[in-house]
């Protein structure tokens, strides 16, 4: 019988299964035992068209169907096969296979972010296995419960970065003690292995280093009890992983180092022997693969680099490109350590065109503990563009050293569309994306600022008139996050102008080398791709010791250049539809100039543009809809509160009533016929710090399916945001040809120039992302 499968078993009343279909299922599961995933799906998808409809066979086809789906990561499919075989058995009132498929369901929930529907899923297959008194099953449910409660956990810890919710973790230790229990008191010892891995796993991240080893003397001493096979094989390779976490522990000593580098040694030898014997080339591949990597940590480079390619060869066999993409960013880091870096740039190139196709079934699965993703998928697109970069660097030729470069951009724009999809959990916002933008159709007068931050330096990137200059500054990520962090807390005190020694030294950094490049192009407009923490600034902010930035140059962002679709447009005869709140609902402040902002816009637009108006209890998203399917709109005015969370499941705007979302925001203007060409969200607030929350104010043009926004970084004063709003629409609506780049240009200049407005926290936080013209 497979984990997560229930035994072959025709009840009274069914007929007896036809010789083939046992036949095929039997050889299904042989296949899985000895993890041949596809073998095994091969051949229960034979046996899936010849089971007879709604029976328990029924059921267990599709369960083991949907472990092998699992395993592939095809999550569809998954929920495809476990929604029919939950329907099925809760007609035949089946509570056994009940509890198997929601405890199926709760880690497939879990495998795509959603760890509270997982863990309700585990407490309902909790209550089935234990009416159906089938302790095996009851020992799975448990497994799940205790990973949905580390899931939830450590959900909670990166999202708020204190301790919110502890009850979590001690319940997920309860859950894995209780189903480990279970499982050796039923004699199934290779699930309760896998569980005591998985509790492993979670006081890793959360428990004392005493009880850590203790935890992983316990399970070596567990593993050595199983026979060997490809079971055992996959535990050694399990916990030879969680031992080099182990080792990242700042507090251990020098002999426990020893001691837990050589258990994982042994423990990837073993494994990749009895891989080998069983003929399994995809373990084989990962067994000497983590054996590398321990030797890429020991810097033991040339025995790091024959396992890496031994495993390379086992993975080609595989047909894992999740595996294989691993290798070849291992092998690009061993050669990169060697100093042989053309080497190294061929091997980041395999590997991020490996990871390429299944990069988004990588950012699904990784949604369930935030921060996996910049840690195993990111890296490789950043170190690849870190190699181009560094050889455009000693290019002389030219047309070589824009190849290298324009190829260093295209890989870090991989990411940045990325994690846009990660933030939004939307994969359809990939067919949102323009085609990559022709740099040198843009007008002359207008740069792209494209910096990107390393380690150990800091590249600083401009197109102009259709080509890349690159500058580096002798500036690290840290260095450059401190001194933004430090800009952004200094811009939102009004009191008084100690933000301006971060505004120059910040200026000094990004700007200032590249002064000579944009004063002989005649640059007008600065178009800025932000990247990390520097999303959490207005670069309009950045101060020459005379003048701020926006003084200069007319500026817009665009969370990257492939979401870009620069298209001017003719405002007359628009439809502009505003949408206010000025009342206190919801525990949030009233904003008394709202109506008179919306009015005033009224009047600025009286004769140019068709505008109506929702005000107060009128706001709600049934309203909303309601507008938008009788009129095409060019422009959405939306006057309420707006917050930009780390987590995107408390981002919102508010309305009357609701707090709607940005997949609600998003299915409201699709009901548009017509591209909506400009949202201005006016009383955003993202947090001091929250760079995920500014990167979805960032993306909030790309999710909306709008060209463009207007929309602030943090809350503005009431009166200043009114001046701002109503003095931008003047400008953009009654004067032809005027960028909205430019508008906003000189919204702002009209702001600094008054004594009142002129420190930034009244004018900077207006941003304009997308389309610029």
């Amino acid at each position: 019988m497979i984990i997560g499968t229930a035994p072959l078993t025709s009840t009274a009343e069914e007929k007896p299964l036809a010789d083939t279909l046992i036949q095929l299922i039997k050889q299904g599961d042989a296949f899985f035992q000895q993890g041949d995933f596809q073998q095994a799906t091969k051949q229960w998808e034979k046996s899936l068209a010849l089971c007879p409809e709604n029976t328990s066979q029924h059921i267990d086809v599709l369960s083991r169907l949907a472990a092998a789906y699992q395993n592939f990561g095809l999550h569809r499919d998954v929920f495809l096969m476990l929604d029919k075989a939950i329907s099925i058995a809760e007609q035949r009132q089946d509570a056994m296979r009940s509890a198997i498929i929601l405890t199926q369901l709760s880690d497939a929930w879990l495998s795509i972010g959603d760890a509270q529907e997982a863990l309700l899923l585990a407490e309902n297959s909790i209550v089935d296995a234990k009416n159906a008194k089938a302790q095996k099953v009851l020992a799975m449910a448990l497994n799940s419960q205790g990973n949905a409660f580390f899931i939830l956990h450590s959900r909670f810890k990166f999202f708020y970065r204190k301790n919110l919710n502890l009850e979590y973790f001690p319940e997920s230790i309860k859950a894995y003690n209780e189903s480990a229990q279970l499982a050796e008191k039923v004699g199934e010892f290779g699930l309760a292995v896998k569980v005591y891995i998985n509790k492993l796993k979670a006081e890793i991240n959360y428990s004392p280093l005493k009880e850590v080893i203790k935890t992983l003397d316990d399970v070596y001493a567990k593993i050595s009890i199983l026979p060997n096979g490809y079971e055992k094989a996959t535990r050694l390779v399990s916990v030879g992983i969680q031992s080099q976490l182990i080792l990242q522990n700042p507090e251990m000593a020098q002999w426990q180092k020893q001691k837990v580098t050589l258990s994982a040694y042994q423990s990837f030898r073993d494994a990749a022997q009895m891989a080998k014997l069983t003929k399994n080339v995809h373990l084989t591949s990962i067994a000497y693969g983590q054996l590398g990597r321990l030797y890429e940590k020991e810097h033991r480079y040339t025995e790091a680099l024959s396992l890496t390619r031994q495993s390379i060869f086992f993975a080609k066999q595989s047909h894992f490109p999740h595996t294989l993409y691993r290798l070849y960013w291992q092998q690009g880091r061993i050669f990169k350590a060697l100093n042989q870096f053309d080497q190294a740039i061929a091997a980041y190139r395999l590997s991020s065109q490996t990871l390429k196709p299944i990069q988004s079934v990588l950012e699904t699965g990784y949604r369930h503990l935030p921060g996996t993703y910049n840690e195993v998928v990111k890296p490789v697109h950043y170190e690849l563009a870190d190699l181009l970069l560094q050889k455009a660097a000693t290019t002389t030729n030219a047309q070589a050293r824009q190849r290298q470069l324009k190829e260093a951009v295209a890989t870090v724009e991989l990411v940045k569309v990325a994690e846009l999809k990660e933030y939004f959990q939307d994969e359809c916002l990939l067919s949102q994306q323009s085609k990559a933008i022709e740099l040198d159709q843009i007008s002359s007068h207008t740069a792209i600022l494209y910096p990107i931050p390393l380690p150990d330096r800091l590249v600083i990137l401009v197109s102009v008139a259709g080509e890349f200059h690159q500058t580096v500054v002798p500036v690290s990520a840290d260095q450059l996050n401190e001194a933004t962090l430090d800009l952004r807390l200094g811009l939102q005190t009004r009191p008084n102008n100690r933000f301006l020694y971060k505004a120059r030294q910040l200026y000094d950094w990004l700007i200032r080398p590249i002064k000579a490049l944009l004063t002989e192009h005649q640059i007008d407009t600065l178009v800025v791709v932000p990247d990390g923490k520097l999303r959490l600034i207005p670069f309009s902010t950045l101060h020459d010791g005379k003048h701020f930035l926006v003084e200069k140059y007319a500026m817009a962002l665009t969370p990257g250049l492939t979401l870009l679709d620069p298209k001017p447009i003719r405002w007359d005869n628009s439809n502009i539809l505003l949408v206010g709140l000025s009342d206190a609902v919801q525990d949030y402040p009233p904003l008394p100039n709202v109506p008179k902002e919306l009015q005033s816009i009224l009047d600025s637009t009286q004769g140019i543009a068709n505008s109506k108006r929702i005000l107060n209890a009128e706001y709600s998203m049934k309203n909303l809809r309601h507008q938008l399917k009788r009129s095409d709109y060019s422009v959405i005015h939306m006057a309420t509160h707006a917050k930009f969370n780390a987590d995107p499941e408390r981002t919102y705007l508010l309305t009357y009533k609701e707090k709607m979302t940005m997949n609600q925001l998003q299915k409201v203007i699709e009901s548009l016929a017509t591209p909506l060409e400009l949202l201005t969200l006016s009383a955003c607030q993202t947090a001091v710090g929250d760079d995920r929350a500014a990167l979805g104010l960032a993306g909030v043009a790309v999710k909306a399916g709008a060209r463009s926004a207007i929309a602030t970084l943090w809350f503005v004063d009431d009166e200043a945001t009114s001046i701002a709003i109503t003095q931008f629409y003047q400008q953009l609506l009654k004067t032809p040809g005027l960028s909205k780049a430019k508008a906003l240009q000189n919204v702002q200049k009209k702001l600094i120039a008054q004594d009142r407005y002129w420190h930034p926290s009244y004018w900077a936080p207006f941003l304009l992302i997308g389309n610029w013209l």
